[in-house]
């Protein structure tokens, strides 16, 4: 998807585009198993970052990132036990998607699935790093003894690599699909 020649403005398309992602982004959050960490958090293993990961695959770096980071965010935002994180996880599920979408190129419609996958793997490492530093940093200043941060996170980084392996094997089926579609309805 291009932008009009010599404008920065998004067509009329180009935004529908991103609120349909988003809002397929926002449903798959709903897909999910709720795991307690400690005394006041959570983690989840989900489907959204597939979702995230497949916006920046197809809709390119900053329309995908901003399907991912809307999508994501208004999650957060509806969900009491989340909604401190939203400024986060828009950010960092645009920059999920950003990766992933850059990674991938602008022929879509040509997408080998090595490398959506490769696009996929990245753009979900990108995250990982992320979340989970942004975890341990939260735990540092809530006075976690450094050993029960680094436990905290490691149970949330379990969760992520699981969440990973679920969001790459998800792209790796339904990228040609979402690349296909994207491709018909240009036409």
């Amino acid at each position: 998807m291009q932008n009009t020649k010599n404008s920065n403005k998004y067509s009329t398309r180009q935004i529908a585009f991103i609120g349909v992602m988003a809002a397929i982004v926002f449903v798959s959050n709903y897909i999910q198993i709720k795991i307690p960490v400690g005394v006041n958090d959570v983690t989840r293993i989900h489907v959204a970052n597939a979702f995230c990961l497949l916006a920046g695959i197809v809709l390119g770096p900053v329309q995908g990132g901003l399907a991912a980071g809307i999508g994501s965010a208004l999650y957060d935002v509806l969900d009491p036990m989340f909604i401190t994180s939203a400024p986060f996880t828009f950010a960092f599920k645009f920059l999920m998607a950003w990766v992933a979408g850059a990674v991938a190129g602008k022929e879509k419609q040509n997408m080998k699935n090595g490398r959506a996958l490769l696009a996929a793997f990245l753009g979900q490492a990108t995250y990982i790093v992320l979340y989970i530093s942004k975890k341990f940093i939260v735990y540092m200043i809530q006075g976690e003894p450094v050993n029960v941060a680094i436990g905290l996170c490691i149970s949330s980084f379990t969760a992520s690599l699981l969440n990973a392996v679920i969001s790459i094997v998800v792209v790796g089926l339904l990228a040609p699909v979402f690349c296909k579609i994207v491709k018909e309805v240009q036409r």
